[in-house]
This record gives structure tokens, C-alpha cells and sequence, in this order.
């Protein structure tokens, strides 16, 4: 008898196992049935070359599929890249064709100003599309300067205030 049990004990716990198995599957496939999702990174350039922003700018990027979820991803002020992020951070974009906004934005006084063109802030008047085929960390995106100058000293601080973009 004491055998017997042993045997049941054992199929119970592979039972177990089996089912944790089986429910990890389905949580991770229908977590995100939506589209695929790959790690995009690349370099913002002005007139061919890196961006260079001045300290208290901020800038992004945002790449906009048709029917599926927007990504974006913070420009780095001193280099021009950017990760793309689309549900967590920095997993990229969905695959196919996307509509591009860049936004480089400065506080000025009581006022928001763009430093380049407006027509680069809406994905519809920017003019920049990309096609995303796959993973990538090569992507460029150009824009055509020159960026707008300030006066010394007219940027404000950066503000806490995510409603001012």
C-alpha cells in the first residue's frame, strides 16, 4: 500500500507541475495578443549630423502605425538617440510602416517653443516615414535644420509638468 501511494503522490505533483507549465503558456501568449513588437533604437540627425540639444530641452520621438499601438522614446540631448518604447520600457515598436513626429520642445519664460520646424510635432505633417522590417539599432531620422537658436539664458528649468508638451 505504502507503494501505491508513493505513485499517486508523484503523478499529483507532475500534475501540478503540468498545469503550472500549461497556464504559464497561455498567460505569456495571451498577454499581448496583439502585434509583434521589436527592439528599435537609432540617431536623430540635423542636416546630416547628430542632434546636439542645450541642457533643459526636451525632445522625443514618436512613431505611429496605422492600427496598431504608437511607440516613443526620449531623444538623448547629447548624442541623438533613442530606444523606442511601445508597452515596456525600451521593447521598440510593432513591425511595418510608421508616420514620425519629432518633438524638441524648450522652455521659454512662460512659453513652450519648438527648435525645430513645427511641422516635424504631428506625424501627419512631418513628412517622415520609416518602414520597421525587424529588430534594428541603425535607424536614422532626418530632419532638416537648422535648429532655432535661443538667447543665452532663455531656457527655463525643466518642469515636472507633463501637460506643458
Amino acid at each position: 500500500m505504502h507503494h501505491r501511494q508513493g505513485k499517486v503522490l508523484v503523478l499529483t505533483r507532475t500534475a501540478a507541475v503540468l498545469g503550472v507549465v500549461i497556464i504559464g503558456l497561455f498567460a505569456s501568449g495571451c498577454g499581448r495578443s496583439g502585434p509583434k513588437v521589436v527592439p528599435v533604437s537609432g540617431v536623430v540627425l540635423v542636416d546630416g549630423q547628430p542632434i546636439k540639444l542645450p541642457q533643459g530641452v526636451q525632445a522625443f520621438v514618436q512613431f505611429v502605425p496605422a492600427g496598431a499601438p504608437a511607440a516613443s522614446g526620449e531623444i538623448d540631448p547629447q548624442s541623438g538617440r533613442f530606444t523606442l518604447t511601445t508597452f515596456e520600457p525600451g521593447d521598440g515598436c510593432v513591425v511595418g510602416q510608421h508616420k514620425v513626429a519629432v518633438i524638441i520642445r524648450a522652455m521659454v519664460g512662460t512659453q513652450s517653443v519648438s527648435l525645430v520646424d513645427e511641422k516635424y510635432a504631428k506625424p501627419e505633417t512631418s513628412g517622415i516615414t520609416v518602414s520597421v522590417d525587424g529588430p534594428t539599432d541603425k535607424l536614422e531620422i532626418k530632419l532638416q535644420g537648422p535648429l532655432k537658436r535661443l538667447p543665452p539664458g532663455a531656457i527655463q528649468p525643466l518642469s515636472q509638468d507633463p501637460n506643458i508638451m
